[in-house]
């Protein structure tokens, strides 16, 4: 059975922030469901290729999020969504719909992936930095 989870190499984004982002997708898309076990640690790192504490960051932090849950001696699962977590249908593929828009734009202009990543992760923190500064 392929993996549900890759690393890029090449991206300038850290690995836990890739794993991360691949999980809470997955959820949002609802490939993963509430209940749903999540691998172990070491399986996932050995899978992956990456240091046991990079998985155990990730978990640790979805967990604090609210999006995992550890259930000491049984494993971590998916929580239970929070409505804020939860994507409608529509909403998704209203985004899904844009991002494509945005991705051919970008392809017709000569940006490459990499710098189109930066942009958006650049735009993002300059976002949350601008509504922090208005609460």
């Amino acid at each position: 059975m392929p993996s549900r989870f890759h690393i890029d190499r090449s991206s300038p984004r850290p690995v836990y922030v890739q794993l991360q982002d691949q999980i809470q997708l997955l959820i949002h898309r609802g490939v993963l469901s509430q209940g749903d076990p999540m691998p172990t640690v070491r399986a996932l790192a050995v899978e992956l290729g990456v240091n046991a504490n990079t998985v155990t960051r990730v978990y640790r932090d979805l967990q604090a999020q609210g999006v995992l849950r550890l259930e000491r001696g049984v494993g971590t699962f998916v929580d239970e969504p929070k409505e804020a977590q939860t994507l409608t249908t529509r909403e998704y593929q209203s985004i899904s719909k844009r991002v494509e828009e945005l991705v051919t734009l970008c392809q017709r202009s000569g940006l490459t992936s990499r710098e189109l990543i930066q942009l958006v992760g650049s735009t993002w923190k300059e976002s949350q930095s601008d509504s922090k500064g208005r609460k």
